[in-house]
């Protein structure tokens, strides 16, 4: 059966749909699962309502795409481990309510697919059982470091392994050769090899030799710009006596918030930038209206079948990225949770669908990549050769090598804390009316930095540890951008 369009399934391309906020019922629900999940299963008489050698699995909305794949994994699992695997996929939107309700009724699933924006809020519940007991083999020796670490999540002065990374995405950076030599001249290459605030610095010199935008971003609607401004080593938070509080009227925040309001202001951004999501970006690149599309390669496939001319000009280059060099990568993750009756067995499971076999074997049936470094050295995953190239499906295969080169280099710029969610959506809506309502931008943050505050304190607390902060690693990108540049000239 062929993959979905990926577009109907938002979690399998590059980015998550944005949670909305917590409500009092929710906190209220919440805390019975605390409870539910941390207690029932050792209340005297209790008995699970399903047999010990048989586990449950939920996932995230893959049938019917992926049923052969899923069950053909499971079976080999359950020949391997003697236990039988009961296994529900559910839609998307819908899984915060079924687990919460199912916990509380004592009927939560042993292994659970989780998208890394809401893992931690489930993290802070109490939710999921450690797994570095547990697992047949070391996460670290297993996993892409920058994939594992949204799983390995602080709680109660402990770092524990709560969940294990299943598949991930990253972006590319697509570009229209023929547009981007009339904006910037024929050294055009050489001239992108910067990151997001030295792409900004030529947006101006593009839009008034074409009258075209150079590139788009979603800034006030599905805004990329909490995790954009994490990736460029500008931390939006403070630590007083340990705990985490708002940072946002530090001078770096401003500085960094303003090239962007500064740039939408004077026109070098489209309207859709505050106003519209992901949705824009490949829209406007196959009008012709913007020159780069900083995306998941996936998206190929839609501009060659809408506009083939401009996918004939297309090259596709390392995502774009901020000062430290590192480009984003939503993950998804599977994790036992506290009710299971065989927290092993449930382990096991998730190691076995999340091992280097099953997922070079699952991203060969759609555009997602492994958490695996084993994977990545599959000949899936090499360049192609010259007569690929020039063949129907080659810059497809340039695109899926180009992103799978960068996906060491990568990390997941979501903040490991239950409130990341609130504190995203209230920054949203405020920045949204800095770009269209021309709010003072100091003004918004003095604001924000006391609901940001509000929030923060409504949780438990946390310390910086929970906060995205690798090394910058500019070097090695600059060798994976020679090498695609050598590409795009021969």
């Amino acid at each position: 059966m062929r993959p979905p369009p990926l577009n109907t399934s938002a979690h399998l391309a590059d980015q998550h749909p944005q949670p909305r906020a917590l409500t009092r019922r929710d906190l209220l629900a919440s805390a019975a699962v605390t409870s539910a999940l941390l207690t029932l299963g050792s209340l005297p008489g209790y008995q699970p309502n399903r047999d010990d050698k048989t586990i449950e699995l939920w996932t995230l909305a893959l049938s019917p795409w992926f049923d052969d794949y899923l069950h053909e994994r499971i079976r080999a699992f359950e020949i391997a481990s003697g236990c039988k695997v009961n296994w529900v996929d559910i839609p998307f939107d819908a899984l915060e309510r079924k687990l919460i309700a199912a916990a509380a009724a004592g009927r939560a699933p042993d292994v659970v697919n989780m998208s890394d924006l809401n893992f931690a809020r489930f993290v802070s519940m109490g939710a999921f059982t450690g797994l570095d007991t547990l697992l047949p083999n070391p996460a670290e020796a297993t996993y892409l470091e920058g994939a594992l670490r949204i799983c390995r999540v602080p709680t109660r002065g402990r770092r524990d392994l709560l969940g294990v990374p299943w598949y991930v995405t990253t972006q590319s950076l697509i570009a229209n050769r023929s547009l981007l030599e009339k904006g910037l001249g024929p050294s055009w290459p050489t001239r992108l090899n910067v990151d997001w605030l030295g792409l900004i610095d030529l947006a101006s010199e593009f839009r008034s030799k074409t009258n075209a935008f150079l590139f788009s971003q979603p800034l006030g609607q599905e805004s990329e710009v909490p995790q954009m401004m994490l990736a460029h080593g500008v931390i939006p938070f403070i630590t007083t006596n340990g705990r985490l509080h708002a940072g946002l009227t530090q001078p770096a925040v401003a500085d960094y918030l303003s090239r962007w309001v500064l740039m939408y202001r004077a026109g070098h951004l489209p309207r859709e930038a505050a106003t519209r999501g992901h949705a824009h970006l490949t829209e406007m690149y196959q009008r012709g209206e913007a020159a780069l599309v900083n995306t998941g390669p996936q998206f190929l496939k839609r501009i060659r079948d809408a506009a083939p001319a401009i996918y004939e000009a297309s090259v596709v280059l390392p995502g774009m990225t901020g000062r430290l060099g590192r480009g984003h990568i939503p993950v998804m993750a599977l994790a036992v949770t506290k009710q299971s009756e065989s927290p092993k067995l449930a382990a096991a499971l998730a190691s076995h669908l999340t091992s280097p076999e099953s997922q070079t074997a699952f991203c060969k049936l759609t555009a997602i990549l492994p958490s695996t470094p084993e994977s990545l050295k599959d000949p899936y995953f090499r360049r192609p050769t010259d007569a690929e190239v020039l063949g129907p499906d080659g810059k497809l295969v340039q695109a899926r090598a180009v992103s799978a080169a960068g996906l060491p280099l990568a990390t997941a710029f979501t903040c490991g804390m239950e409130t990341w969610p609130s504190l995203r959506r209230v920054f949203e809506e405020s920045f949204k009316g800095v770009l269209l309502a021309g709010r003072d931008l100091n003004a918004m943050l003095i604001e924000l930095n006391v609901e940001w505050d509000r929030i923060l304190s409504q949780a438990d607390p946390v310390g910086m540890e929970v906060i995205p902060t690798p090394a910058p690693i500019a070097l090695p990108r600059r060798d994976l951008w020679v090498t695609a540049i050598e590409e795009v000239r021969n």
